[in-house]
Protein backbone atom coordinates (compact mmCIF):
# COMPACT_ATOMS: atom_id res chain seq x y z
CA UNK A 1 0.00 0.00 0.00
CA UNK A 2 1.11 3.54 -0.60
CA UNK A 3 -0.38 6.87 0.40
CA UNK A 4 -0.26 9.88 -1.87
CA UNK A 5 -1.11 13.24 -0.36
CA UNK A 6 -2.31 16.34 -2.07
CA UNK A 7 -1.70 19.97 -1.19
CA UNK A 8 -4.30 21.74 0.86
CA UNK A 9 -6.58 23.52 -1.59
CA UNK A 10 -8.55 25.82 0.66
CA UNK A 11 -9.00 26.75 4.29
CA UNK A 12 -12.32 27.10 6.04
CA UNK A 13 -13.68 27.66 9.54
CA UNK A 14 -17.08 26.32 8.46
CA UNK A 15 -18.41 22.89 9.35
CA UNK A 16 -16.34 20.27 7.59
CA UNK A 17 -17.04 16.75 6.38
CA UNK A 18 -15.01 13.70 5.43
CA UNK A 19 -15.93 11.49 2.48
CA UNK A 20 -14.48 8.22 1.23
CA UNK A 21 -14.55 6.87 -2.29
CA UNK A 22 -13.66 3.19 -1.87
CA UNK A 23 -12.69 2.17 -5.39
CA UNK A 24 -11.22 -0.82 -7.16
CA UNK A 25 -7.58 0.27 -6.88
CA UNK A 26 -7.62 2.40 -3.75
CA UNK A 27 -9.50 4.76 -1.47
CA UNK A 28 -9.78 8.49 -2.09
CA UNK A 29 -10.41 10.51 1.04
CA UNK A 30 -11.39 14.17 1.17
CA UNK A 31 -12.11 16.83 3.72
CA UNK A 32 -14.50 19.52 2.45
CA UNK A 33 -16.40 22.48 3.79
CA UNK A 34 -20.19 22.68 3.63
CA UNK A 35 -20.04 24.33 0.19
CA UNK A 36 -18.27 21.34 -1.30
CA UNK A 37 -14.90 23.07 -1.52
CA UNK A 38 -12.03 20.61 -1.40
CA UNK A 39 -9.77 21.44 1.53
CA UNK A 40 -7.50 18.41 1.60
CA UNK A 41 -7.33 14.98 0.00
CA UNK A 42 -5.30 11.80 0.02
CA UNK A 43 -5.19 8.52 -1.87
CA UNK A 44 -4.03 5.09 -0.71
CA UNK A 45 -3.73 2.11 -3.03
CA UNK A 46 -4.38 -1.54 -2.25
CA UNK A 47 -4.12 -4.71 -4.25
CA UNK A 48 -6.53 -7.24 -5.70
CA UNK A 49 -5.80 -10.92 -6.07
CA UNK A 50 -7.08 -13.42 -8.62
CA UNK A 51 -6.36 -17.02 -7.70
CA UNK A 52 -7.96 -18.31 -10.89
CA UNK A 53 -10.06 -16.95 -13.78
CA UNK A 54 -13.26 -15.35 -12.52
CA UNK A 55 -11.94 -14.92 -8.97
CA UNK A 56 -11.31 -11.32 -7.85
CA UNK A 57 -10.73 -10.64 -4.18
CA UNK A 58 -9.51 -7.87 -1.88
CA UNK A 59 -8.67 -7.86 1.82
CA UNK A 60 -11.11 -5.60 3.72
CA UNK A 61 -8.37 -5.06 6.30
CA UNK A 62 -6.38 -3.34 3.55
CA UNK A 63 -9.31 -0.99 2.98
CA UNK A 64 -9.43 -0.13 6.66
CA UNK A 65 -5.68 0.47 6.79
CA UNK A 66 -6.05 2.80 3.79
CA UNK A 67 -8.96 4.62 5.43
CA UNK A 68 -6.96 5.09 8.65
CA UNK A 69 -3.86 6.42 6.86
CA UNK A 70 -5.69 8.79 4.51
CA UNK A 71 -7.93 10.10 7.30
CA UNK A 72 -4.93 10.98 9.40
CA UNK A 73 -3.33 12.60 6.36
CA UNK A 74 -6.26 14.89 5.44
CA UNK A 75 -6.83 15.93 9.05
CA UNK A 76 -3.14 16.74 9.46
CA UNK A 77 -2.79 18.57 6.14
CA UNK A 78 -5.98 20.60 6.50
CA UNK A 79 -5.02 21.98 9.91
CA UNK A 80 -8.75 22.09 10.60
CA UNK A 81 -9.65 21.74 14.31
CA UNK A 82 -11.11 18.28 14.83
CA UNK A 83 -14.15 19.84 16.50
CA UNK A 84 -15.08 21.29 13.09
CA UNK A 85 -15.44 17.84 11.51
CA UNK A 86 -19.18 17.30 11.68
CA UNK A 87 -19.81 14.08 9.77
CA UNK A 88 -18.39 11.32 7.61
CA UNK A 89 -19.87 9.13 4.89
CA UNK A 90 -19.01 6.73 2.08
CA UNK A 91 -19.33 5.96 -1.62
CA UNK A 92 -18.15 2.42 -2.28
CA UNK A 93 -17.60 -0.09 -5.04
CA UNK A 94 -20.80 -2.08 -5.43
CA UNK A 95 -21.55 -5.81 -5.17
CA UNK A 96 -18.76 -6.62 -2.71
CA UNK A 97 -19.61 -9.61 -0.49
CA UNK A 98 -17.96 -10.03 2.94
CA UNK A 99 -18.88 -12.36 5.84
CA UNK A 100 -17.94 -10.66 9.12
CA UNK A 101 -17.79 -11.36 12.86
CA UNK A 102 -19.75 -9.53 15.57
CA UNK A 103 -16.75 -7.21 15.87
CA UNK A 104 -16.93 -6.35 12.16
CA UNK A 105 -13.79 -8.26 11.12
CA UNK A 106 -13.86 -10.16 7.85
CA UNK A 107 -13.84 -13.97 7.84
CA UNK A 108 -12.54 -14.21 4.27
CA UNK A 109 -11.42 -11.80 1.53
CA UNK A 110 -14.13 -9.74 -0.15
CA UNK A 111 -15.53 -11.18 -3.38
CA UNK A 112 -15.41 -7.91 -5.34
CA UNK A 113 -17.77 -6.60 -7.98
CA UNK A 114 -15.59 -8.21 -10.65
CA UNK A 115 -15.81 -11.72 -9.17
CA UNK A 116 -17.85 -14.01 -11.43
CA UNK A 117 -17.20 -17.44 -9.91
CA UNK A 118 -20.87 -17.88 -8.86
CA UNK A 119 -22.27 -18.48 -12.36
CA UNK A 120 -24.01 -21.72 -11.35
CA UNK A 121 -25.58 -20.08 -8.31
CA UNK A 122 -26.83 -17.15 -10.39
CA UNK A 123 -28.35 -19.53 -12.94
CA UNK A 124 -30.14 -21.48 -10.19
CA UNK A 125 -31.58 -18.31 -8.70
CA UNK A 126 -32.70 -17.03 -12.10
CA UNK A 127 -34.35 -20.32 -13.08
CA UNK A 128 -36.12 -20.60 -9.74
CA UNK A 129 -37.32 -17.00 -9.44
CA UNK A 130 -37.67 -15.96 -13.08
CA UNK A 131 -35.26 -13.04 -12.71
CA UNK A 132 -31.95 -12.12 -14.33
CA UNK A 133 -29.14 -11.52 -11.87
CA UNK A 134 -25.46 -11.83 -12.72
CA UNK A 135 -22.78 -14.01 -11.18
CA UNK A 136 -21.24 -10.71 -10.10
CA UNK A 137 -24.26 -9.76 -8.00
CA UNK A 138 -24.40 -10.07 -4.21
CA UNK A 139 -27.08 -12.80 -3.87
CA UNK A 140 -25.20 -15.24 -6.13
CA UNK A 141 -21.96 -14.63 -4.24
CA UNK A 142 -23.62 -15.05 -0.84
CA UNK A 143 -25.09 -18.35 -2.03
CA UNK A 144 -21.66 -19.43 -3.29
CA UNK A 145 -20.19 -18.84 0.17
CA UNK A 146 -23.05 -20.73 1.79
CA UNK A 147 -22.57 -23.77 -0.44
CA UNK A 148 -18.79 -23.78 -0.89
CA UNK A 149 -17.55 -22.37 2.43
CA UNK A 150 -20.31 -23.51 4.76
CA UNK A 151 -18.14 -23.20 7.88
CA UNK A 152 -17.47 -19.53 7.13
CA UNK A 153 -21.14 -18.92 6.35
CA UNK A 154 -22.13 -20.52 9.67
CA UNK A 155 -19.60 -18.44 11.64
CA UNK A 156 -20.62 -15.16 9.98
CA UNK A 157 -22.55 -12.77 12.19
CA UNK A 158 -23.56 -10.84 9.06
CA UNK A 159 -22.76 -10.77 5.36
CA UNK A 160 -22.19 -7.18 4.35
CA UNK A 161 -21.13 -5.10 1.37
CA UNK A 162 -18.11 -2.79 1.24
CA UNK A 163 -19.90 0.18 2.79
CA UNK A 164 -21.42 -2.01 5.48
CA UNK A 165 -17.95 -3.22 6.40
CA UNK A 166 -16.57 0.33 6.81
CA UNK A 167 -19.62 1.41 8.82
CA UNK A 168 -19.21 -1.58 11.12
CA UNK A 169 -15.54 -0.73 11.68
CA UNK A 170 -16.42 2.91 12.44
CA UNK A 171 -19.57 2.43 14.54
CA UNK A 172 -20.02 -1.25 15.48
CA UNK A 173 -23.41 -1.26 13.71
CA UNK A 174 -24.44 -3.43 10.76
CA UNK A 175 -26.45 -1.69 8.05
CA UNK A 176 -26.75 -1.62 4.28
CA UNK A 177 -27.25 1.97 3.19
CA UNK A 178 -29.02 3.50 0.22
CA UNK A 179 -29.52 1.59 -2.99
CA UNK A 180 -26.96 -0.98 -1.83
CA UNK A 181 -29.78 -2.82 -0.04
CA UNK A 182 -31.67 -3.28 -3.31
CA UNK A 183 -28.60 -4.76 -4.95
CA UNK A 184 -28.22 -7.12 -1.99
CA UNK A 185 -31.77 -8.39 -2.49
CA UNK A 186 -34.01 -6.20 -0.31
CA UNK A 187 -37.47 -5.54 -1.78
CA UNK A 188 -38.29 -1.90 -0.91
CA UNK A 189 -42.01 -2.40 -1.61
CA UNK A 190 -42.54 -5.57 0.41
CA UNK A 191 -39.88 -4.51 2.93
CA UNK A 192 -38.33 -7.95 2.98
CA UNK A 193 -35.32 -9.90 1.72
CA UNK A 194 -35.99 -11.85 -1.46
CA UNK A 195 -33.63 -14.83 -1.22
CA UNK A 196 -34.71 -16.48 2.04
CA UNK A 197 -35.61 -19.68 0.15
CA UNK A 198 -31.94 -20.08 -0.74
CA UNK A 199 -30.83 -19.77 2.88
CA UNK A 200 -29.76 -16.13 2.57
CA UNK A 201 -31.92 -15.22 5.55
CA UNK A 202 -32.58 -11.85 7.14
CA UNK A 203 -30.69 -12.75 10.33
CA UNK A 204 -27.51 -13.00 8.23
CA UNK A 205 -28.06 -9.64 6.55
CA UNK A 206 -27.69 -6.05 7.79
CA UNK A 207 -30.45 -3.51 8.35
CA UNK A 208 -31.46 -1.43 5.30
CA UNK A 209 -31.24 2.33 5.88
CA UNK A 210 -31.50 5.46 3.75
CA UNK A 211 -28.49 7.13 2.18
CA UNK A 212 -28.64 10.14 4.52
CA UNK A 213 -29.51 8.26 7.72
CA UNK A 214 -27.15 8.73 10.66
CA UNK A 215 -26.20 5.09 11.31
CA UNK A 216 -24.03 5.61 14.36
CA UNK A 217 -21.11 7.52 15.79
CA UNK A 218 -17.37 7.10 15.58
CA UNK A 219 -16.41 4.76 18.41
CA UNK A 220 -13.51 5.58 20.75
CA UNK A 221 -11.53 2.70 19.21
CA UNK A 222 -12.06 3.96 15.65
CA UNK A 223 -11.29 7.52 16.75
CA UNK A 224 -7.99 6.40 18.25
CA UNK A 225 -7.00 4.69 14.99
CA UNK A 226 -8.08 7.44 12.59
CA UNK A 227 -7.15 10.48 14.65
CA UNK A 228 -10.73 11.74 14.69
CA UNK A 229 -12.68 12.69 17.78
CA UNK A 230 -15.22 10.16 19.12
CA UNK A 231 -18.96 10.59 18.55
CA UNK A 232 -18.76 12.20 15.06
CA UNK A 233 -22.00 11.26 13.24
CA UNK A 234 -21.58 8.59 10.57
CA UNK A 235 -24.04 8.84 7.67
CA UNK A 236 -24.96 5.74 5.66
CA UNK A 237 -23.89 6.76 2.16
CA UNK A 238 -24.24 4.47 -0.84
CA UNK A 239 -22.47 3.08 -3.86
CA UNK A 240 -19.79 4.97 -5.75
CA UNK A 241 -22.49 5.58 -8.38
CA UNK A 242 -24.64 7.44 -5.84
CA UNK A 243 -21.78 9.55 -4.52
CA UNK A 244 -20.71 10.26 -8.09
CA UNK A 245 -24.15 11.69 -8.89
CA UNK A 246 -23.79 14.21 -6.07
CA UNK A 247 -20.14 14.93 -6.84
CA UNK A 248 -20.94 15.50 -10.51
CA UNK A 249 -23.60 18.11 -9.75
CA UNK A 250 -25.95 16.46 -12.29
CA UNK A 251 -28.70 15.76 -9.76
CA UNK A 252 -31.92 17.38 -10.95
CA UNK A 253 -34.17 15.53 -13.42
CA UNK A 254 -33.01 15.91 -17.01
CA UNK A 255 -29.34 16.06 -16.03
CA UNK A 256 -26.75 13.39 -16.86
CA UNK A 257 -23.20 12.53 -15.93
CA UNK A 258 -20.49 10.18 -17.15
CA UNK A 259 -17.88 8.65 -14.89
CA UNK A 260 -14.55 7.25 -16.06
CA UNK A 261 -12.23 5.53 -13.62
CA UNK A 262 -11.13 1.89 -13.63
CA UNK A 263 -14.69 1.23 -14.78
CA UNK A 264 -17.16 3.66 -16.34
CA UNK A 265 -20.86 4.47 -16.35
CA UNK A 266 -23.50 6.92 -17.49
CA UNK A 267 -26.49 7.95 -15.35
CA UNK A 268 -29.47 10.13 -16.29
CA UNK A 269 -31.77 11.64 -13.65
CA UNK A 270 -35.56 11.58 -14.12
CA UNK A 271 -38.56 12.64 -12.03
CA UNK A 272 -40.44 9.39 -12.52
CA UNK A 273 -39.58 5.94 -13.80
CA UNK A 274 -39.74 6.14 -17.61
CA UNK A 275 -41.29 3.33 -19.60
CA UNK A 276 -38.66 0.73 -20.42
CA UNK A 277 -39.33 -0.64 -23.88
CA UNK A 278 -36.63 -3.28 -23.84
CA UNK A 279 -33.25 -4.23 -22.46
CA UNK A 280 -32.61 -6.39 -25.49
CA UNK A 281 -30.70 -4.87 -28.39
CA UNK A 282 -29.56 -5.84 -31.82
CA UNK A 283 -26.19 -6.35 -33.43
CA UNK A 284 -25.68 -6.91 -37.14
CA UNK A 285 -23.18 -9.28 -38.67
CA UNK A 286 -23.05 -10.37 -42.31
CA UNK A 287 -26.59 -9.19 -42.90
CA UNK A 288 -28.02 -11.10 -39.94
CA UNK A 289 -29.61 -9.53 -36.89
CA UNK A 290 -28.66 -11.04 -33.55
CA UNK A 291 -30.33 -10.10 -30.29
CA UNK A 292 -28.42 -9.60 -27.06
CA UNK A 293 -29.08 -8.35 -23.55
CA UNK A 294 -27.68 -5.19 -21.97
CA UNK A 295 -27.77 -4.31 -18.29
CA UNK A 296 -29.35 -0.88 -18.56
CA UNK A 297 -31.08 -0.40 -15.23
CA UNK A 298 -33.56 1.91 -13.54
CA UNK A 299 -32.67 2.71 -9.94
CA UNK A 300 -34.50 4.76 -7.35
CA UNK A 301 -31.60 6.72 -5.98
CA UNK A 302 -31.32 9.89 -3.91
CA UNK A 303 -35.17 10.12 -3.82
CA UNK A 304 -35.49 10.10 -7.63
CA UNK A 305 -34.95 7.74 -10.55
CA UNK A 306 -31.75 7.24 -12.48
CA UNK A 307 -31.45 5.37 -15.76
CA UNK A 308 -27.95 4.16 -16.44
CA UNK A 309 -25.50 1.52 -17.50
CA UNK A 310 -21.98 0.67 -16.45
CA UNK A 311 -18.98 -0.75 -18.25
CA UNK A 312 -16.55 -2.97 -16.38
CA UNK A 313 -13.32 -1.60 -17.88
CA UNK A 314 -12.29 1.91 -18.89
CA UNK A 315 -9.09 3.44 -17.49
CA UNK A 316 -8.16 -0.11 -16.49
CA UNK A 317 -7.60 -0.79 -20.20
CA UNK A 318 -5.20 2.12 -20.65
CA UNK A 319 -3.41 1.20 -17.43
CA UNK A 320 -3.00 -2.35 -18.74
CA UNK A 321 -1.49 -0.96 -21.94
CA UNK A 322 0.89 1.30 -20.01
CA UNK A 323 2.05 -1.49 -17.71
CA UNK A 324 2.38 -4.25 -20.30
CA UNK A 325 3.20 -2.47 -23.58
CA UNK A 326 4.59 0.92 -22.56
CA UNK A 327 6.46 0.37 -19.30
CA UNK A 328 9.37 2.37 -20.74
CA UNK A 329 7.28 5.51 -20.25
CA UNK A 330 7.82 5.33 -16.48
CA UNK A 331 11.52 6.11 -16.83
CA UNK A 332 11.03 8.53 -19.72
CA UNK A 333 8.44 10.46 -17.72
CA UNK A 334 10.87 10.90 -14.83
CA UNK A 335 13.50 12.42 -17.12
CA UNK A 336 10.91 14.63 -18.81
CA UNK A 337 9.44 15.70 -15.45
CA UNK A 338 5.97 14.62 -16.48
CA UNK A 339 3.79 11.53 -15.92
CA UNK A 340 3.35 8.38 -18.04
CA UNK A 341 -0.31 9.22 -18.59
CA UNK A 342 0.53 12.69 -19.82
CA UNK A 343 2.91 11.07 -22.28
CA UNK A 344 0.12 8.74 -23.41
CA UNK A 345 -2.04 11.83 -23.97
CA UNK A 346 0.67 13.32 -26.19
CA UNK A 347 0.84 10.09 -28.16
CA UNK A 348 -2.93 10.08 -28.71
CA UNK A 349 -2.91 13.72 -29.80
CA UNK A 350 -0.57 12.88 -32.67
CA UNK A 351 -3.04 10.39 -34.16
CA UNK A 352 -5.92 11.35 -36.44
CA UNK A 353 -9.42 10.48 -35.16
CA UNK A 354 -10.31 6.93 -36.10
CA UNK A 355 -6.78 5.64 -35.37
CA UNK A 356 -6.35 4.42 -38.92
CA UNK A 357 -9.51 2.27 -38.87
CA UNK A 358 -8.44 0.52 -35.67
CA UNK A 359 -11.17 -0.46 -33.22
CA UNK A 360 -10.52 -1.37 -29.59
CA UNK A 361 -13.09 -3.38 -27.59
CA UNK A 362 -12.62 -2.67 -23.85
CA UNK A 363 -14.41 -5.74 -22.43
CA UNK A 364 -11.31 -6.99 -20.62
CA UNK A 365 -13.15 -8.07 -17.45
CA UNK A 366 -16.41 -9.27 -18.96
CA UNK A 367 -19.16 -6.72 -19.49
CA UNK A 368 -22.51 -5.45 -18.16
CA UNK A 369 -23.42 -2.88 -20.78
CA UNK A 370 -23.77 -2.33 -23.71
CA UNK A 371 -23.70 -6.16 -23.78
CA UNK A 372 -24.34 -8.29 -20.71
CA UNK A 373 -21.81 -11.09 -20.80
CA UNK A 374 -19.53 -12.08 -17.91
CA UNK A 375 -17.32 -13.95 -20.40
CA UNK A 376 -16.81 -11.12 -22.92
CA UNK A 377 -13.21 -10.15 -23.70
CA UNK A 378 -11.30 -7.23 -25.15
CA UNK A 379 -9.80 -6.99 -28.62
CA UNK A 380 -8.01 -4.81 -31.15
CA UNK A 381 -9.78 -5.19 -34.49
CA UNK A 382 -8.20 -4.00 -37.71
CA UNK A 383 -4.52 -4.13 -36.75
CA UNK A 384 -2.17 -3.56 -39.68
CA UNK A 385 1.59 -3.35 -40.03
CA UNK A 386 1.18 0.38 -40.55
CA UNK A 387 -0.17 0.88 -37.02
CA UNK A 388 2.20 2.27 -34.43
CA UNK A 389 2.04 2.30 -30.64
CA UNK A 390 0.37 5.71 -30.52
CA UNK A 391 -2.43 4.38 -32.76
CA UNK A 392 -3.19 1.75 -30.14
CA UNK A 393 -3.33 4.42 -27.43
CA UNK A 394 -5.80 6.48 -29.47
CA UNK A 395 -7.86 3.37 -30.26
CA UNK A 396 -8.14 2.49 -26.56
CA UNK A 397 -9.40 5.97 -25.73
CA UNK A 398 -11.86 5.90 -28.62
CA UNK A 399 -12.98 2.34 -27.80
CA UNK A 400 -13.93 3.31 -24.25
CA UNK A 401 -15.81 6.35 -25.57
CA UNK A 402 -17.59 4.27 -28.24
CA UNK A 403 -18.65 1.78 -25.58
CA UNK A 404 -20.17 4.57 -23.49
CA UNK A 405 -21.81 6.15 -26.55
CA UNK A 406 -23.52 2.83 -27.24
CA UNK A 407 -24.78 2.72 -23.63
CA UNK A 408 -26.12 6.27 -23.93
CA UNK A 409 -27.84 5.31 -27.17
CA UNK A 410 -29.51 2.38 -25.41
CA UNK A 411 -30.71 4.66 -22.61
CA UNK A 412 -32.22 7.09 -25.12
CA UNK A 413 -33.75 4.40 -27.33
CA UNK A 414 -34.96 2.04 -24.63
CA UNK A 415 -36.70 4.53 -22.33
CA UNK A 416 -39.17 7.30 -22.97
CA UNK A 417 -37.18 9.95 -21.15
CA UNK A 418 -39.18 12.89 -22.43
CA UNK A 419 -36.09 15.01 -22.97
CA UNK A 420 -32.91 15.05 -25.05
CA UNK A 421 -29.55 14.79 -23.29
CA UNK A 422 -27.60 17.84 -24.44
CA UNK A 423 -24.54 17.60 -22.22
CA UNK A 424 -22.92 15.42 -19.60
CA UNK A 425 -21.00 16.37 -16.48
CA UNK A 426 -17.72 14.45 -16.45
CA UNK A 427 -16.06 13.01 -13.37
CA UNK A 428 -13.40 10.42 -12.60
CA UNK A 429 -9.65 10.35 -13.05
CA UNK A 430 -9.89 9.53 -16.76
CA UNK A 431 -11.28 12.99 -17.45
CA UNK A 432 -8.15 14.67 -16.16
CA UNK A 433 -7.00 13.96 -19.73
CA UNK A 434 -8.12 16.78 -22.05
CA UNK A 435 -7.66 14.69 -25.18
CA UNK A 436 -9.80 11.86 -23.78
CA UNK A 437 -12.46 14.37 -22.73
CA UNK A 438 -12.48 15.79 -26.27
CA UNK A 439 -12.74 12.27 -27.73
CA UNK A 440 -15.84 11.66 -25.57
CA UNK A 441 -17.41 14.87 -26.86
CA UNK A 442 -16.65 13.99 -30.49
CA UNK A 443 -17.83 10.38 -30.21
CA UNK A 444 -21.02 11.19 -28.28
CA UNK A 445 -21.83 14.35 -30.18
CA UNK A 446 -22.56 16.12 -26.90
CA UNK A 447 -20.91 18.74 -24.73
CA UNK A 448 -18.76 17.30 -21.94
CA UNK A 449 -18.38 19.49 -18.83
CA UNK A 450 -15.52 18.39 -16.58
CA UNK A 451 -15.94 19.30 -12.90
CA UNK A 452 -13.21 21.08 -10.98
CA UNK A 453 -11.87 18.04 -9.11
CA UNK A 454 -12.84 15.15 -11.39
CA UNK A 455 -10.73 12.48 -9.71
CA UNK A 456 -12.13 13.33 -6.25
CA UNK A 457 -15.75 14.02 -7.25
CA UNK A 458 -17.00 10.71 -5.83
CA UNK A 459 -15.35 11.30 -2.47
CA UNK A 460 -16.71 14.87 -2.38
CA UNK A 461 -20.18 13.51 -3.15
CA UNK A 462 -19.82 11.05 -0.28
CA UNK A 463 -18.82 13.85 2.08
CA UNK A 464 -21.87 15.83 0.98
CA UNK A 465 -24.08 12.88 2.03
CA UNK A 466 -23.07 13.66 5.60
CA UNK A 467 -23.88 17.34 5.13
CA UNK A 468 -27.42 16.26 4.25
CA UNK A 469 -27.64 13.69 7.01
CA UNK A 470 -26.58 16.23 9.62
CA UNK A 471 -29.01 18.89 8.41
CA UNK A 472 -26.74 21.40 6.68
CA UNK A 473 -28.79 20.91 3.49
CA UNK A 474 -32.47 19.99 3.27
CA UNK A 475 -32.53 17.97 0.06
CA UNK A 476 -30.41 16.81 -2.86
CA UNK A 477 -31.62 19.54 -5.22
CA UNK A 478 -29.75 22.09 -3.12
CA UNK A 479 -26.54 20.30 -4.15
CA UNK A 480 -27.21 20.42 -7.90
CA UNK A 481 -24.36 22.18 -9.66
CA UNK A 482 -22.65 22.96 -6.36
CA UNK A 483 -19.27 21.91 -7.77
CA UNK A 484 -18.06 24.11 -10.64
CA UNK A 485 -16.93 22.84 -14.03
CA UNK A 486 -13.56 24.10 -15.22
CA UNK A 487 -13.15 22.59 -18.67
CA UNK A 488 -15.65 22.05 -21.46
CA UNK A 489 -15.23 19.97 -24.63
CA UNK A 490 -17.57 20.70 -27.52
CA UNK A 491 -18.15 18.11 -30.26
CA UNK A 492 -16.41 18.91 -33.55
CA UNK A 493 -18.77 18.55 -36.48
CA UNK A 494 -16.05 17.56 -38.95
CA UNK A 495 -15.71 14.18 -37.20
CA UNK A 496 -19.42 13.43 -36.77
CA UNK A 497 -19.86 11.16 -39.82
CA UNK A 498 -16.61 9.32 -39.19
CA UNK A 499 -17.49 8.47 -35.57
CA UNK A 500 -21.03 7.46 -36.55
CA UNK A 501 -19.56 4.94 -38.97
CA UNK A 502 -17.02 3.79 -36.37
CA UNK A 503 -19.79 3.23 -33.80
CA UNK A 504 -21.82 1.25 -36.35
CA UNK A 505 -18.83 -0.99 -36.99
CA UNK A 506 -18.13 -1.25 -33.27
CA UNK A 507 -21.59 -2.74 -32.70
CA UNK A 508 -20.91 -5.42 -35.29
CA UNK A 509 -18.00 -6.85 -33.31
CA UNK A 510 -20.26 -8.77 -30.89
CA UNK A 511 -21.42 -11.68 -33.02
CA UNK A 512 -22.87 -15.02 -32.01
CA UNK A 513 -19.71 -16.73 -33.19
CA UNK A 514 -17.35 -14.60 -31.11
CA UNK A 515 -19.65 -14.94 -28.07
CA UNK A 516 -19.37 -18.73 -28.36
CA UNK A 517 -15.57 -18.47 -28.38
CA UNK A 518 -15.63 -16.24 -25.29
CA UNK A 519 -17.77 -18.78 -23.44
CA UNK A 520 -15.57 -21.67 -24.57
CA UNK A 521 -12.55 -19.86 -23.13
CA UNK A 522 -14.34 -19.27 -19.84
CA UNK A 523 -14.12 -16.46 -17.24
CA UNK A 524 -11.52 -13.70 -17.47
Amino acid sequence: MYVKDRKVIAKSTDKCFIGYDLGTTGVKTVLIDSKGTLIASAFAAYRSSSLKPGYYEQRPEDWWDAVVKTTRRVVRDSKIPRTKISGISFGVQGFGTIPVTKEGHSLRPCMTWLDSRSTKEANRINESMGISISAKDFPAKALWIKENESDIFAKAHKIVDCGGYLIARYTGNFVCPGEIAYGMGFDPVKKQWQFESFGITSDKLPEPVNTTTIVGEVTPAAAKQTGLRPAIPVVGGGTDAASAVVGSGAIKPGRAHVYMGSSAWIAVATNTLPSAETEVGEARSEGLVRRYESQISSTQLLDRWFIGGGSESACACLNWFKNELASDLDEKAKHAKTTPHQMLDKMAEKVQPGAGNLIFIPWMKGERAPVKDDFARGAFIGLALTHRREDLVRAIMEGVALNMAWILEQIQAGHNLGFEIQSLRAIGGGFKSRIWTQIFADVMGRRIERVKWPDYAGAIGAALFSSLGTGVYKDFDELDGLLPSTFEATPRNQYRDMYDRLLANYKRTYTREIEEIYHEWGPV
